[in-house]
């Protein structure tokens, strides 16, 4: 009877022990992907705005807007797209971590892009496309280069058309 009652209580805790790993792996990991859902989010977030300031600079500006063309670093401070300087200009190279100490935001300007325009053109309209992509690293990333394992990108076809003809 001794004998029997050490074996169960030694089965009993190897299973609480298996359980409380298996608990343990569980709750680790849906933090995990809880870290990584926000990361996600804020980048979609961070892109959007990357859209933004580009579609307010077309907005405001159609004529300094038209000379963009290629790759620009764009800060969390920028509130435009410059032909000039390294925080919200041409990216040399490749652009530094540019927003909350973690993400790298970039827009790609496209003028005159052809698969922007309708099926049928309007006459003086010019066509844009803007991507703007943020990418990041984290612990996930298995190579701690400069390449960035995580990316949100979002697009969109911007025009110098101010509005509908009139009927």
């Amino acid at each position: 009877m001794k004998g029997q009652t050490i074996v169960e209580v030694m089965v009993a805790l190897g299973a609480g022990a298996i359980i409380l790993a298996a608990m343990s792996v569980i709750i680790l990991n849906s933090l995990k992907n809880s870290t990584q859902s926000s990361q996600q989010g804020k980048a979609v977030d961070f892109a959007q705005e990357g859209l933004e300031i580009a579609r307010q600079m077309k907005n405001n500006d159609w004529g300094t807007f038209s000379t963009l063309s290629g790759s620009y670093c764009v800060a969390s401070s920028c509130t435009a797209i410059s032909t000039s300087g390294s925080t919200c200009g041409p990216k040399s190279s490749s652009c530094p971590v540019n927003i909350d100490n973690t993400y790298v935001r970039e827009v790609t300007v496209t003028q005159n892009y052809s698969d922007c325009q309708p099926q049928t053109p309007v006459s003086g309209v010019t066509y844009s496309k803007v991507v703007s992509t943020v990418s990041w690293n984290d612990t996930s990333c298995k190579d701690s280069s400069n390449v960035y394992c995580h990316s949100a990108r979002l697009e969109t076809c911007l025009s110098n058309f101010g509005g509908r003809p009139a009927p």
